[in-house]
C-alpha cells in the first residue's frame, strides 16, 4: 500500500496482508523512517522527514523500534486517540528500545496495552553522546500487565534521559515494578536524568510504583487524579512517587506536587516514600483523603521520609500518619506545614511518626507547624 503522501507513513504501508502479527511491518517502518532523514541546517544531528500515522490496533509479539546506531531528532507519531489507536504487546521483550539514537520524540493520542507481565514500554539508553532525551506524550494511555512502563538506564558515563513530557496522559493497568523507573542501574551519572513533567495526567493503575528514581530528578507533577485501586500479588506495598536512597547531587533532588487529588484505597498504599537527604520536597494544595473515612486510614502511612532535607506541605489535607526516620546528624532538614487539616489525627502527637537514632548530634529534624488548619502550633 502507497503513502499517503511523501511526508506520512503507516504501518499498514509495510504489512504483509493475512499477517496478524505487525512487529514487521513496524521494524520495516522504523528503519524507513530512520532512512528518511534530513540535515539540521543549525545543528549536527539529522530530522526526521515524515510522520508516523496509527489508524487502528495492532497486535504485535516483539520489539517493533529496535536499538539503531547514529543519533536523529524530530519523530512525531500521531494517532487518532486512545483506544482507537493502539499497541499491544504480547512478547516478553520492551515494546521500543531506544538506545542514544531519537530526541525530540512525540507521541499524541496512543495507547499502548500489554498482555504480558513480562513486557516492558520503553528501554531508553543512553550515554555521552546525549543521543536519547526530550520525549513527550501528549493524550496517552498505558494500560494492561506490564514489568515495567518507561526504564532509563544507561552505562556508567550516562549523562542524559532528560526532559520527558507527559501532558494529559492515563496511566492504567499494573506494573510487577514501576510505570517509570529512572535510573535502573544507578551509577552516578545517572543523577543527569533531569527535568520530568507530569500535568494534568490520570494515574490510576492496580499496584505497583508509578514514579521510581534511584537516580536523576526534577521532577513537576500538576493537576489530575492519581488513584491506587488495588493489591500487589505478594500483598507488598505500593506507591505513587519512591525517591531512592543513595548519593545524590543536591541539585537534582527536587519534587514540586500541586494541585493533585491522591486516592489511596487500602493499607499497602502509600503516597510518597522517599530517603532523599539533599532533597527540596512540595505538595501544594493536594488531598488524600478520599478514603479518610476508612478504619485503617487513622494508622495509615500514607507519606513517609527517611533521612530528608526540606519537605514543605502547603494548603493539603492529609490522610493517615507522616512518617520521618533519621539516621543520620541533620544538616539542612526541615518539615514545615503551612495551612494544612488532617482527616484522623489532628494532634502533633498522633500525626507525626518520629524515628530518631539515639546520640545523634545536633537538634534534630525540625518540624513547624503555620496557620494551622487544626490548629497545630
Amino acid at each position: 500500500m502507497a503513502p499517503l503522501n511523501a511526508w506520512t507513513v503507516r504501518p499498514e504501508d509495510y504489512h504483509q496482508a493475512g499477517d496478524a502479527d505487525w512487529t514487521a511491518a513496524f521494524r520495516k517502518l522504523f528503519a524507513d523512517v530512520g532512512k528518511r532523514l534530513a540535515t539540521d541546517a543549525g545543528g549536527s544531528v539529522p530530522v526526521s522527514t515524515v510522520e508516523v500515522l496509527l489508524a487502528g490496533v495492532y497486535t504485535v509479539s516483539d520489539t517493533i523500534m529496535p536499538a539503531v546506531s547514529g543519533r536523529a531528532q524530530g519523530l512525531t507519531v500521531r494517532g487518532l486517540g486512545k483506544r482507537s489507536s493502539e499497541i499491544v504487546m504480547t512478547g516478553t521483550a520492551p515494546l521500543l528500545v531506544n538506545t542514544d539514537r531519537w530526541m525530540g520524540v512525540t507521541w499524541h493520542d496512543c495507547s499502548f496495552r500489554s498482555t504480558n507481565k513480562a513486557a516492558d514500554f520503553l528501554h531508553s539508553n543512553c550515554s555521552d553522546i546525549g543521543g536519547a532525551q526530550d520525549w513527550n506524550f501528549i493524550r496517552c494511555e498505558w494500560r494492561g500487565t506490564w514489568g515495567n512502563g518507561i526504564v532509563l538506564d544507561g552505562p556508567t558515563n550516562s549523562n542524559c534521559n532528560s526532559e520527558w513530557v507527559f501532558d494529559r496522559c492515563a496511566v492504567t493497568g499494573s506494573y510487577e515494578n514501576a510505570w517509570l523507573w529512572s535510573g535502573k542501574s544507578g551509577y552516578p551519572a545517572q543523577d543527569q536524568f533531569l527535568n520530568f513533567a507530569l500535568r494534568d495526567c490520570k494515574i490510576e493503575y492496580q499496584y505497583g510504583t508509578a514514579l521510581r528514581f534511584d537516580k536523576g530528578g526534577s521532577i513537576a507533577i500538576c493537576g489530575g487524579s492519581w488513584i491506587l485501586e488495588g493489591t500487589r500479588p505478594d500483598g507488598g506495598q505500593s506507591r505513587f512517587i519512591q525517591l531512592g536512597a543513595g548519593t545524590h547531587a543536591d541539585s537534582v533532588q527536587k519534587l514540586a506536587v500541586r494541585d493533585v487529588r491522591f486516592e489511596l484505597r487500602n493499607a499497602t498504599h502509600q503516597v510518597i516514600n522517599s530517603a532523599w537527604s539533599g532533597s527540596q520536597i512540595l505538595f501544594d494544595g493536594c488531598d488524600d483523603t478520599a478514603l479518610g473515612f476508612q478504619p485503617w486510614s487513622q494508622n495509615l502511612i500514607a507519606h513517609e521520609y527517611i533521612n530528608p532535607g526540606l519537605v514543605t506541605y502547603r494548603s493539603c489535607a492529609l490522610v493517615g500518619r507522616h512518617s520521618y526516620t533519621q539516621t543520620q546528624a541533620p544538616g539542612r532538614q526541615m518539615a514545615l506545614y503551612l495551612g494544612c487539616v488532617r482527616k484522623n489525627n489532628r494532634t502533633s502527637q498522633s500525626f507525626l511518626v518520629r524515628n530518631v537514632t539515639p546520640n545523634l548530634a545536633g537538634p534534630g529534624l525540625r518540624f513547624t507547624h503555620l496557620a494551622d488548619g487544626d490548629g497545630i502550633g
